[in-house]
């Protein structure tokens, strides 16, 4: 932690360390120390060194064990403004042992644009960048207020932040082969919305769910998980929001050693 220089960013990554800890506890020991997890800093996180994503060595199975986590990803924004919260969020993949594969990527982005360059210029720059088809421009840019369009360009950065980050290559591909569709700023606004598609080298992927939204004040979010053709459009997932308290969901439960 200390290698970053600001304390909200050192505050982020101490964050991003103890969510992953906590989703691989609540599927091994049920969110308790317990003799293969006796505390948080005995499960080793590691990096993959292509795509920089979290992945995790897992403790022995537990007797009775139905769950297993398939995949997780973690994100977070430092907004720099004192008014709004900084935010780590996590989003894990969960199914028994039998299930195959499942991969998941989140990504959370402002919901308005702060910095010292005008909003045009910033909006400008995206045109030719090679990150956006032009496709996404078209809709980045078809809003007639510069503040939804900004809002519109952090949803497809989201998406494609999401997405890379799933399949594990990261931002070092070509942005331009992957096309999000369906991105409605009014839905996102009013909530979690699962009505975009991604479209790769032309070919729609439907079996990839994605889901944008607002999840608090000055923050939205956007969720690529993969495996979800099953015929149902995914109904028979179960997800949603669980808020962590540092005081009573990790520093009441694990301040303690574990007693034998």
């Amino acid at each position: 932690m200390t290698k970053y220089h600001f304390t909200a960013d050192r505050k982020l990554a101490l964050g991003s360390q103890l969510l992953q800890r906590l989703v691989i506890s609540d599927i091994h020991s049920g969110g308790k120390p317990s003799a293969s997890i006796p505390d948080l800093s005995s499960i080793p996180i590691i990096k993959n060194e292509k795509s920089g994503r979290p992945s995790y060595s897992p403790p022995p199975a537990t007797e009775g064990q139905i769950w297993e986590l398939k995949d997780y990803n973690v994100s977070h924004h430092n907004s720099r403004n004192p008014s709004l919260p900084c935010l780590v969020i996590l989003v894990a993949r969960v199914a028994p042992p039998s299930t195959g594969r499942q991969r998941v990527g989140v990504d959370v982005v402002p919901d308005a644009y702060n910095r010292s360059e005008s909003a045009q210029m910033f909006l400008e720059s995206f045109r030719s960048s090679g990150v956006f088809t032009d496709y996404e421009i078209g809709v980045i840019f078809s809003p007639l207020r510069n503040d939804e369009k900004v809002k519109m360009l952090y949803l497809h950065w989201a998406l494609k932040e999401a997405y890379v980050k799933a399949v594990g290559t990261g931002l070092v591909t070509n942005l331009l082969a992957i096309e999000f569709r369906g991105v409605n700023l009014h839905d996102t606004e009013d909530g979690e919305y699962g009505g975009v598609e991604v479209y790769v080298d032309g070919e729609k992927r439907p079996e990839w769910k994605l889901e944008v939204g607002r999840l608090s004040r000055g923050h939205y979010f956007a969720v690529a998980a993969d495996g979800c053709d099953s015929g149902d459009g995914g109904k028979g997932e179960i997800g949603g929001w669980r808020w962590i308290e540092f005081r009573k969901n990790i520093w009441d439960v694990w301040s303690e050693p574990m007693m034998n």
